[in-house]
């Protein structure tokens, strides 16, 4: 057969210059007016030619062509099959009725003459869904594991998600996913599977197309779907890394002949979703200072004349707002292209992404490239090999922005940001606070933050028979991180005085740190597959895996740098302050299986084993062995349920029991590791080694034993799904550090299996899909979870750090604090106590006064102190976690929500210099203070003013506990996907427009950036951008 390859080279180019034309007028918002022809009613009649053959079009609900759809005339009895473009004929007259099927969409029933354009909406996937597991993939109806699976679709993808963690949040039930930062390009995201089960580290295990990595390595424009394993069952095949979760990360591959062109991109502004209101009037910040002081440190002269010149517009009596002089709204922009096809022999799909996000601060901008490469090849009929590349480069600017934010408050209103001859201001009348000036730390710094990351999967299968396959792989990750980050010295200026008084730092200096990391992995899969009978199914999988981490560590930072600001070399230094370096690494081998048994698709079992060994552990206790067993019941398939089958479409009890490990300590926590100190001898410092941490040899693998119960049912022709869960999670032999005497010395402490800790609670995810006549689909799906926390052992009997504790009896880190009684209104009220015997210890402060805090004496000794600290039942993980995702088409038109929230959840607030009422003169301050209490102002919730020196009113008490429950919209995308004889003008197959807006709307009754966090560092950003998605 002659094939017509110049057609295709032509075909190649057309789209090829298509694409680079739409990518170039998006990036530069250049819009030409385009007169389009309205499409004509979707309910028109089907056109009919002289032979009475009927013609339409079939799309999904968001406009894509369908093809291979069965179309069957149920009149006259024929049959036939949409081609590529969705477009099919078949014979019959205007009153045949029609009836549309597809795999995976529900069937639609329609008059001939209606049938001009037909929309099928996606089919409930409970049935036939393949969820990805370990080492695989199975049937959702043959699992007996509590795994979700979390499909991503157009909507999801197009969110201006930065990193994967972001895009995850609220869409699956036992994944808790807080945002702790919002700088451009940190990776600030917790996430917790079930709570928070060990001391230690709690993270779950990353799986990225089957080698471990992280989330944030990964465009979710390339991620096909993720499935999150909850339970010993489905986690057990992982073993020793799987006590607190897995998260498996499937990325697009090529599916079937078609070949295709897709283009998505967005550009839109970022700003803070909240600020905090600061005082920015330097008069009344001087007032203030005045009353905390309990004197005139400033002279009310000077007050008058601030006021007085900063009203006459005198640029020498600045009332300066930091926030407004540092934040600003920036530009969040992304491109995305990908090629995907296939065929018999194979299939490839290779993606390129960019974004750029500025930043609301100067230089805290991110710059990421990224690329991924995935294909297969069938070699021969019993040979497929595969592979994987990726690879990204990310640059980040040199300001540290959660050091910097925590420091703008460290200023005062009264310091001129930059004078219009291009000083930096600083004091400007003596006595006045000595502020630092932001402006300048930001003009001055000078750096960059790169990471390069390239990884690499091969993997070939070989099929020995019909039923068993074997598979080998092999994957390496590699990471380089290099930091530069130069230190320029600048001046302050008095300008009342015109001196120079400051210069910050007094020399200059380059810090230059490099972080070399890479990681391989081995694996060998052997797999069988075979249904006896039509009755007994059986699957098995036995398998070798071997894991080596290796990372490498150097920094030097030189003084005195000569020449130009442009050379950033170590060499141009002439005074070395410091060199260090490091290296670690750690491997762990492990044999692991798991057995599948289904009785007539009725009775369900799998069991799973892994043997690990790691080199974190002694050789007494190197080896681990993680178990877990598992079973299902579906009850329709019984005969007695017949009866059921009229309301019910699955009936499923599940119920599952295993045990899982941790080994996240130090590589070389059993042995004695060294380093260089510097110690007096004979009259001057000598160089010498000595221990750095404690070793222990009896260090063993952390346990996690986990019981699940689950119940799934399915309604309505499979369009209302939901499942239930209960789950037990108890870890022993927690691996933690408690503080040791420093008659021991100043080490490290060492590691100690000495906790034990539980984790119970409930899950529900509830999905319902349905349609309104042809036009109006919808979807909507929410997840529920709730977790209660105790830790039921503690060697180290209790953990006293800051505001919280740990002990026996209490969740992890429960809040320890004191219990805010009142404001106290009158001295007479201190003198009755002191009258009644009762004494104030120097934990509060001392003896109060009108307008401090009083707390309860909860101990009954008189005394106020901090023995009368209880234990709240509060700690900063929530005890209930929900989300709800939204999902609307109509004519082409498509609505995406995505809400979730938490309660039960309080964060500490306090006693950091920024929420307190007690005044550091050179600090900025909340506007909340205005409301203090006052001799004039005595009803209200704030205490009197002290300063920063006092310790009234700052101990740790609940009076600084906030409830930080929230809601939020997380994310709202409206979307159109304008009609193919419009876009086939332009040689596109789709066109979808769409505007998002993410993070705008969160209600709390907090009072700080974001309630997932109560520090102070980078605030949460919200996004609103437009963008588009494009197939050729």
């Amino acid at each position: 057969m002659k094939t017509d390859f110049k057609g295709r080279e032509n075909k190649m180019r057309s789209k090829t210059k298509v694409v680079l034309l739409v990518v170039l007028v998006f990036n530069f918002n250049v819009m030409a007016p385009l007169k389009l022809q309205a499409m004509e009613s979707e309910n028109e009649a089907l056109p009919f030619n002289e032979q009475n053959t009927m013609t339409g079009r079939i799309t999904d609900i968001s406009g894509n062509p369908l093809p291979d759809v069965e179309i069957f005339n149920l009149t006259t009895g024929q049959a036939v099959l949409s081609n590529a473009d969705g477009v099919y004929s078949i014979a019959g007259e205007e009153s045949d009725v029609l009836q549309f099927s597809l795999v995976g969409f529900m069937d639609q029933m329609l008059q001939a003459e209606n049938a001009a354009l037909v929309v099928l909406a996606s089919a409930p996937k409970e049935l036939d869904e393949v969820v990805v597991v370990g080492y695989g993939t199975q049937k959702k109806e043959n699992l007996t594991g509590a795994v979700n699976s979390v499909v991503f679709n157009e909507s999801t993808s197009s969110r201006p998600n930065m990193n994967l963690s972001s895009a995850l949040v609220g869409l699956s039930s036992g994944l808790n996913v807080s945002q702790t930062s919002a700088a451009p390009g940190a990776e600030g995201f917790n996430i917790l599977v079930r709570g928070r089960g060990t001391m230690n580290d709690a993270s779950p295990l990353v799986v990225i197309d089957g080698i471990p990595g992280n989330l944030n390595d990964v465009n979710p424009n390339d991620v096909e779907s993720i499935s999150v394993l909850k339970d010993a069952a489905s986690s057990a095949i992982y073993g020793s890394r799987a006590a607190n979760g897995v998260i498996l990360v499937t990325t697009k591959r090529g599916k079937g002949e078609q070949f295709k062109v897709t283009y998505s991109g967005y550009t839109g502004q970022v700003s803070a979703a909240k600020r905090i209101d600061f005082i920015s009037d330097m008069a009344t910040h001087m007032e203030l200072v005045n009353e905390s002081e309990g004197r005139e440190k400033y002279p009310i002269a000077l007050i008058d004349e601030w006021r007085r010149e900063s009203a006459n517009g005198n640029p020498l009596y600045p009332n300066t707002d930091w926030y407004d002089e540092m934040l600003k709204n920036s530009i969040l922009t992304e491109h995305n292209l990908s090629v995907r096809g296939g065929g018999e022999k194979g299939n490839f799909a290779i993606s390129l992404g960019y974004l750029k996000n500025e930043g609301i601060l100067d230089k805290s901008d991110y710059t990421r490239y990224n690329f991924r490469i995935n294909a297969d090849a069938k070699v021969k009929d019993f040979f497929t090999l595969g592979g994987n590349v990726f690879g990204s480069w990310s640059d980040r600017g040199p300001i540290d922005v959660g050091s910097f934010f925590s420091s703008i408050r460290n200023t005062t209103p009264g310091v001129i940001p930059v004078y219009d001859d291009g000083r930096y201001g600083g004091e400007m009348f003596q006595g006045l606070p000595e502020g630092s000036n932001p402006r300048a730390l930001v003009d001055n710094a000078r750096g960059n933050y790169e990471k390069l990351q390239l990884g690499l999967k091969f993997y070939g299968i070989i099929d020995i028979f019909k039923n068993l396959e074997w598979e080998n792989s092999f994957g390496l990750n590699y990471a380089n991180n290099r930091d530069w980050i130069y230190v320029r010295p600048f001046s302050l200026w008095n300008f009342q005085t015109g001196f120079e008084y400051q210069k910050k730092p007094s020399v200059n200096s380059l810090f230059n740190e490099s972080r070399r990391s890479y990681s391989t992995v081995v694996t060998s899969l052997l797999r069988f597959n075979e249904t006896f009978n039509g009755t007994h199914s059986l699957s098995a999988l036995v398998g070798f895996d071997q894991q080596y981490n290796r990372m490498d560590r150097f920094n030097a930072k030189k003084n005195d740098i000569l020449g130009d600001d442009a050379i950033y070399i170590l060499d141009a230094g002439t005074n070395l302050e410091s060199a260090n370096g490091s290296g670690t690494d750690d491997a762990l081998r492990s044999y692991f299986g798991r057995l599948n048994y289904n009785y007539k698709g009725k009775y369900l079992f799998e069991a799973n084993a892994r043997y690990d060994g790691s080199s974190r552990f002694a050789e007494d206790n190197r080896w681990g062995f993680f178990p877990s067993f598992s079973a299902g019941w579906r009850i329709l398939e019984e005969s007695f349920a017949s009866k059921l089958k009229n309301t019910f479409d699955e009936i499923k009890i599940r119920g599952s029991w295993g045990k899982l490990g941790n080994n996240r300590i130090g590589d070389y926590s059993y042995q004695e590791v060294y380093g260089s100190y510097l110690y007096p001898f004979g009259g001057s410092l000598q160089q010498g080694v000595a221990p750095v941490e404690l070793a222990n040899s009896r260090l063993k693998w952390e346990t996690t034993t986990i019981t699940n119960v689950g119940l799934d049912l399915s309604l309505l022709s499979r369009r209302l799904n939901l499942s239930m869960e209960y789950y037990n999670k108890t870890t022993s032999d927690i691996l933690t550090k408690i503080p040791i005497p420093l008659v021991l010395g100043n080490f490290s402490p060492p590691w100690q299996n000495i906790a034990e800790m539980d984790n119970s609670g409930f899950e529900f995810q509830l999905g319902y899909q349905g349609n309104i006549g042809q036009d109006f689909t919808y979807n909507i799906a929410g997840n529920l979870s709730t977790v209660k926390n105790n830790v039921t052992k503690f060697n180290g009997d209790r953990s006293i750090n800051a505001a919280t504790i740990t002990e026996e009896g209490s969740a992890f880190n429960s809040f320890y604090l004191l219990e805010f009684d009142r404001i106290i209104q009158d001295q007479s009220e201190v003198d009755a106590l002191i009258a009644d015997g009762y004494t104030f210890g120097s934990y509060v402060g001392g003896t109060p006064g009108p307008g401090d805090m009083l707390y309860k004496d909860t101990n009954g000794d008189m005394v106020f102190d901090d023995q009368d600290r209880v234990v709240k039942d509060y700690s900063s993980l929530p005890k209930i976690t929900y989300g709800f995702n939204f999902n609307v088409g109509y004519k082409g038109f498509d609505l995406n929500v995505v809400a979730q929230g938490a309660e039960g959840v309080k964060q500490y607030w306090g006693n950091d210099g920024f929420n307190t009422f007690n005044i550091n003169e050179g600090f900025l301050q909340r506007k909340e203070i205005l409301n203090r209490w006052t001799p004039e102002n005595p009803s209200t919730v704030y205490p009197r003013l002290h300063t920063s020196g006092s310790a009234l009113n700052t101990a740790y008490s609940d009076y600084w506990l906030y409830d930080t429950s929230y809601f939020r919209i997380k994310s709202l995308q409206l979307g159109y996907v304008l009609p193919q004889d419009v876009t086939s003008k332009f040689k596109v197959d789709r066109l979808r427009i769409y505007t998002n807006l993410e993070n705008y709307f969160t209600f709390t009754k907090f009072d700080g950036y974001n309630p997932e966090n109560a520090g102070i560092s980078y605030p949460l950003m919200k996004q609103w951008v437009v963008g588009l998605n494009l197939t050729f």
